[in-house]
């Protein structure tokens, strides 16, 4: 499944001109919950997005990722807003790194650093394309305008920590949430998707 939208829906306010390109993470699509109640905000505000469904369930491929993730932004002359959630991070990363191609704003949500060797082992080494090389971080923090690192200093699944290494070699704004685990789970759907969208909006405002 994969969730598009372009222009002004009826009710909506006026026409944005940014295009969000959402980068779901790990296992995930979407059809979760709380990427349904993103698409439905960035209707009503009437701008362009895209939530690709990645392929490779629990052995996804780089390559394949960065590919999806292109065709999206290839096909628009809009400013890009790009914002990745866990392994979606890394993979938006990936991108401008192996792609060269300029953005206006990345939100990492639940991000890993740069550290490929502890990494790459994570889930039996389900993802381990993700990690081959390290990130050339110099030219990507050139590849966009402004950089949001969101982070719970609770979540179990990737340590605050390295929100804090990552957001520092970007030179990113890092902001902290201390009970907000990973930002997933159905139950809490609703406040995690406002925490997206309240990323989205300070970066198209």
């Amino acid at each position: 499944m994969r969730v598009n939208a372009g222009g002004s829906p009826p009710g909506s306010t006026k026409k944005r001109y940014e295009k969000v390109v959402l980068v779901h993470g790990y296992t995930s699509s979407p059809s979760k919950q709380r990427y349904q109640i993103i698409a439905e905000e960035l209707n009503r505000l009437g701008i362009e997005y895209a939530i690709p469904a990645l392929p490779g369930d629990e052995d996804p491929q780089a390559k394949e990722w960065l590919e999806t993730i292109n065709r999206e932004i290839k096909n628009t002359n809009l400013p890009i807003v790009l914002v990745g959630h866990s392994l979606g991070t890394r993979a938006i990363l990936l991108y401008l790194d192996q792609y060269n191609v300029v953005v206006d704003t990345v939100i990492l949500i639940a991000t890993f650093n740069n550290d490929i060797e502890t990494n790459r082992d994570r889930k039996d080494q389900h993802y381990a394309s993700f990690f081959e090389y390290k990130l050339d971080i110099k030219k990507i923090k050139n590849l966009a305008n402004h950089f949001i690192v969101i982070h719970s200093k609770d979540d179990d699944t990737i340590d605050y920590q390295q929100a804090v290494d990552i957001s520092k070699e970007l030179g990113a704004r890092l902001i902290t949430y201390n009970h907000a685990g990973h930002f997933s789970g159905k139950e809490n759907a609703t406040d995690n998707a406002n925490i997206f969208l309240e990323a989205i909006k300070s970066a198209i405002s």
